[in-house]
């Protein structure tokens, strides 16, 4: 009986050596992680110091820049926003998804058209069902067509 309980306690003592020698092995793995992460973390801390003593990009005031209303009005169209707006809701080929139970993929709504720089603009597209975002291109031809170019889209989820 008296070995029996001899056993048992080398069994236990092994247990917890053997459990001890994995929690010990599994610290070495996240100390190596933690090293890792506090090196990035530098880094990123360093660049961003950078970046903040260089200061505000010149020119750049904050506002999304919009494209030249003043100087399309200059050329003679009274409302050159207003024309770009109502060209773009009238193309349905533009949009690159299909509507889902029986709805039709359209930009419907003109205050859902925001234009930035000099030559973009992003458009929600929806059918009542599914909506999504896209980026798009416009330019203008030498007779005065507007040309419109897809570059980007996503669904929204």
């Amino acid at each position: 009986m008296k070995g029996k309980g001899y056993v048992l306690l080398a069994l236990l003592m092994l247990s917890l050596l053997a459990v001890s020698g994995f929690i010990f092995h599994r610290n070495l793995g996240l100390s190596e992680q933690n090293r890792v992460l506090r090196e990035t973390l530098q880094k990123a801390t360093e660049e961003i110091q950078r970046v903040k003593e260089k200061g505000p990009v010149k020119g750049f005031t904050g506002d999304i820049p919009q494209p030249d209303w003043e100087g399309l009005k200059k050329e003679g169209r009274t409302d050159p926003r207003g024309r770009l707006v109502e060209d773009l809701l009238a193309r349905d080929d533009l949009i690159p998804w299909e509507g889902i139970h029986g709805g039709t993929m359209k930009i419907y709504d003109p205050s859902l058209v925001w234009f930035a720089g000099p030559r973009w603009c992003v458009a929600w597209a929806e059918d009542g069902h599914i909506g999504g975002f896209m980026l798009l291109r416009f330019d203008e031809d030498d007779d005065g067509n507007l040309e419109w170019r897809l570059l980007d889209s996503a669904l929204a989820d």
